[in-house]
Order: structure tokens, then sequence, then C-alpha cells
């Protein structure tokens, strides 16, 4: 038996240990079981099957099953493409702290994708995730404030921002802040 069989062995043993305790009802096993079956960890990728194990864990209040649940409603994986679960899903996560989710979320309010564009929304979700360490957020809040995209323009904050954001390790930050110097 080869390293490939092994880890999938292994992969396979892991998912059924999660797949025991979700039916148990323990929804971080659910969360688990249901990252690994989209990831085809142990086999091919089960969608379907994944999206249930998230939703049972999301109404149980595991907050990355309510990011990962609120992404299979925006993207179409596994479910039907539904803007407005997707923006439940991931107000609960985002409102959890998760800053993943309040960048995705952010994302989406800005983006408009269930139809309304809300820069006042995408900032303040923006602003959270920042807070909490996300360099993407810290880069698109500071684009946000660079050029005055439903606010006016502040450069300052642009440039703390943006400081942030290269501190954080996004590289295109720094790029930004040569300019503005």
């Amino acid at each position: 038996m080869d390293a490939i069989d092994l880890t999938l062995e292994s992969a396979k043993h892991k998912l059924q240990a999660l797949l025991e305790r979700a039916a148990q009802g323990d929804a971080q096993a659910m969360a688990g079981a249901a990252s690994m079956l989209v990831k085809g960890e142990g086999g091919e990728p089960e969608h379907g099957r994944a999206f249930k194990l998230y939703l049972q864990a999301a109404q149980a209040g595991v907050v990355v099953a309510q990011l990962n649940l609120g992404c299979m409603y925006m993207s179409g994986h596994g479910v039907e493409r539904d803007y407005a679960s997707a923006r439940r899903w991931l107000t609960e996560a985002a409102t959890g702290g998760d800053a993943d989710a309040q960048f995705t979320l952010a994302n989406f309010c800005e983006r408009g994708l269930d139809g309304k564009v809300d820069l006042e929304a995408a900032r303040h979700w923006y602003t959270l995730a920042a807070g909490n360490g996300s360099g993407r957020a810290q880069y698109d809040l500071a684009c946000i404030y660079l050029h005055g995209k439903g606010i006016a323009a502040d450069k300052a904050l642009a440039i703390y921002w943006f400081e942030q954001a290269a501190r954080s390790g996004v590289a295109r930050a720094s790029t930004h802040l040569k300019e503005l110097s």
C-alpha cells in the first residue's frame, strides 16, 4: 500500500468517525464532515450531502457552518443559488464574529449580489473584518476610503488601512502606499 492509499484510508476513517458523531447530534462533527465531503476527502465530493450537514450545523449555531452554507447558496454548489439565503447565513456567521464571514458579507453587499448594492453595510462589515485581522478586508476598506466609494474620500484613512493590509501580508497594499507617498 503506498502513501496515497494510506492517506485516503485515513481520510475515510476520519470521515466515518465524524459522520457517526454527527448522527448522534454533534453539530461540530456535522460541520467537519460536511467540509470533508465538499472537498472530496475520503472519496468523491458530495455537495448535496454536505449541504444537509452544513444546514443542520448552521441551525445549531456553528459559525463556520453558517459561513459555508452561505457560500454554498451564493455559489450554487450543492444547492440552487439563492442570494437571500446566502445573505441570511452570512449575516448569522458575520454577527458571530467570523472575519471571513464579515469579509464575504461585505463583498456581497458591495457587489449587490441580491440585487441591492449596499455600500454602507459593505463598509460596516469590511470595518469589522478589518478590525478582526482580515488583510483582504483591510485592503478593500482602504480602497473604499481612497476612492470615496459611498462616502467622502479620506486619504489618511486609506493610508492607515493600506498600512494594516501590508502588515497582514497583502502585497498590493504596499504598491498603493508607495503611490500615495
